[in-house]
């Protein structure tokens, strides 16, 4: 072997791969996307988080209590509902995060300076983020009760309870464990990477192979060549869908509580979308190995900002909005839906009308892309 021989292939290779501006710009872009995401998205930090209050006193100290809840960087302005049946729809429908309901004789127990209990129930799908929620609500109930001692009380340190107790309930994962909230989601995860990585290749790989030109010469549309790539793997998802789902359920008893029909179809519709991103990428890319960086910047981002690992609520305006553009944000809540609340068709309903845009845009997408470079 010799050096000088080994040193003109590498500067053959270079000058190959710089002309590949396509495959250096997705390599180059990857340390930018870490730091935005891990610096930015990646955090189990509550800010901003919708709530609602249903307020049974309406006094002067159910209003101040709000008011310092309120002032907690963790929650935006509440909303005001008027039943405990709208809390509880707060959770499940709207996918909030909190609800606070103060009880009809709040002040009068404050002035006869007796325990008052408020009930604080907490989304349990979204564990690490409802337990810091309780906490941050726990500690400004804290500070509220010393605030109404007298102020000879204060001087003197005679408050060793809070005089407002709170009832925390969890819903959906009473037992806050973070597998049930992880678990629940993940097969968004798993079918992000099987269906568009699978896509990504495979027309590239025909036109590599050099068979692809053999499939056009078929009467054959060229939408009808594209589904019929997908629909095999159609099979595959389905079957690591169910190997992940029975998994769950027999170790760690993780049952779907919602429609198995309902989280069947939604599944189908989220990899008829993906791999569509996938074909996309793929009629894009000149070669597999483009092709497998380009679709990284669908699959990464769809693993961090998508509900799987942090709620969405706790992203940035920017980051939230990125999030909106990949189809497994959608599919992740939808699990979330079935799986922990047990959840029907009128809740998931948003997320089916998305994936379904998704695969129609892109699959169109990419024949319009695929059909300029034949010609």
């Amino acid at each position: 072997m010799r050096l000088r021989n080994v040193l003109a292939m590498a500067r053959k290779e270079g000058r190959t791969m710089r002309r590949d501006h396509g495959l250096m710009a997705a390599i180059l872009v990857q340390p930018v996307l870490y730091l935005v995401l891990f610096g930015l998205a990646v955090t189990n930090e509550v800010n901003n988080a919708a709530w609602v209050v249903y307020d049974q006193s309406q006094s002067v100290l159910s209003r101040q209590l709000i008011t310092d809840l309120t002032s907690l960087t963790a929650l935006r302005e509440p909303q005001f509902v008027f039943s405990e049946d709208a809390v509880v729809d707060f959770l499940r429908q709207q996918d909030g995060l909190a609800g606070v309901v103060i009880p009809w004789n709040f002040d009068d127990k404050l002035a006869r300076d007796q325990e008052t209990p408020i009930q604080v129930l907490l989304n349990g799908a979204k564990t690490a983020s409802a337990l810091r929620l309780g906490n941050y609500i726990s500690q400004t109930a804290s500070a509220f009760s010393f605030t109404q001692l007298p102020t000879r009380d204060r001087s003197e340190q005679k408050f060793s309870q809070p005089r407002v107790a709170i009832e925390k309930r969890y819903w959906y994962n009473p037992g806050l464990q973070d597998r049930f909230g992880l678990l629940s989601a993940m097969p968004a995860n798993m079918l992000t990477q099987i269906c568009l990585m699978i896509a990504a290749v495979g027309l590239v790989g025909e036109r590599e192979r050099g068979t692809f030109e053999q499939l056009l010469s078929t009467p054959l549309l060229l939408v009808e060549i594209m589904l019929g790539k997908m629909l095999p793997y159609i099979g595959i998802g389905f079957l690591s869908l169910a190997i992940l789902q029975g998994g769950g359920y027999l170790f760690y008893g993780i049952a779907i509580k919602g429609s198995m029909l309902l989280l069947a179809f939604i599944a189908l519709i989220f990899m008829f979308a993906t791999m569509a991103f996938g074909v996309f990428f793929s009629a894009r890319a000149r070669h597999v190995q483009q092709a497998i960086f380009m679709s990284f910047f669908v699959m990464f981002p769809s693993i961090m900002i998508t509900g799987i690992l942090v709620p969405t609520d706790n992203y940035p305006p920017f980051i939230s909005a990125l999030s909106h553009c990949l189809p497994a944000r959608y599919f992740a809540h939808a699990l979330h839906a079935i799986v922990l609340k047990g959840s029907g068709f009128a809740e998931v309903q948003t997320d089916i009308l998305f994936l379904s845009g998704f695969f129609v845009v892109f699959l169109a997408a990419a024949v319009k892309v695929t059909k300029a470079k034949l010609g």
